[in-house]
């Protein structure tokens, strides 16, 4: 199996990796996001979804590292995550690693949601969610600070739902800031596994079937 891994950190383009070549047959692709959540991150999930449906992948596995970021291109992410027909899966790594505020609807929509141990997901408010034009909400009065409370519960409800993860605690971590560790997270069902690396992730992830997909991982090298 091939992996091409790519890494993106905040405010910075898209830079490809070699890729790794193991014993030839099924792909997976693997990306890394790092730092705030924007518009650039928006566009290279897309593309990386693009080129993993174009190359016929078995899945496409999103490291995530972030403490937020903007909504609209939160919303952007999500949007090509339901969108994409290969198999996603988010992965909050590595050990250290958080998935606050935009990580935490993005660790949702995924098909797949999993993190390393001694990692962390929450804090969802939306005081850590800037808007589409690229601020905070600092300068925005009390009616538009619930205004966007309400929205950013109910959006991450219907991600909880379509996903089947813990609706409750998704509304708990926009309206009470909830975060939680892994392990918590396992045992609420927010998250479907926990995962040491990434090579022990795709382990992991071969032979389920996701979207009628029959997931191959288990020879990845990375």
């Amino acid at each position: 199996m091939r992996i091409r891994a790519f890494i993106i950190g905040c405010c910075v383009l898209l830079a490809p990796l070699a890729g790794i070549a193991a014993s030839a047959g099924a792909q997976a692709g693997l990306i890394k996001v790092n730092g705030a959540i924007g518009p650039a991150t928006s566009g290279y999930i897309a593309r990386a979804i693009k080129v993993a449906e174009r190359r016929g992948d078995s899945c496409l596995v999103i490291q995530l590292d972030t403490p937020g970021g903007l909504l609209e291109s939160t919303k952007e992410i999500v949007q090509s995550l339901y969108a994409s027909t290969v198999p996603t899966a988010v992965f909050v790594a590595p050990e250290g690693a958080n998935a606050g505020s935009a990580g935490c609807f993005i660790t949702l929509a995924a098909d797949i949601a999993a993190m390393a141990p001694n990692t962390s997901i929450g804090a969802a408010h939306p005081v850590a969610l800037g808007g589409g034009g690229g601020g905070g909400e600092g300068g925005t009065d009390q009616t538009m600070k619930t205004k966007m409370e309400n929205f950013a519960a109910s959006f991450i409800e219907s991600i909880a739902q379509k996903r089947q993860r813990n609706i409750e605690w998704a509304r708990s971590s926009v309206v009470e800031s909830a975060s939680i560790t892994a392990t918590r997270a396992l045992e609420l069902k927010v998250i479907d596994l926990i995962a040491a690396d990434v090579p022990d992730l795709l382990r992991q992830l071969d032979g389920r079937t996701v979207n009628g997909h029959v997931l191959t991982t288990r020879d990845a090298q990375v």
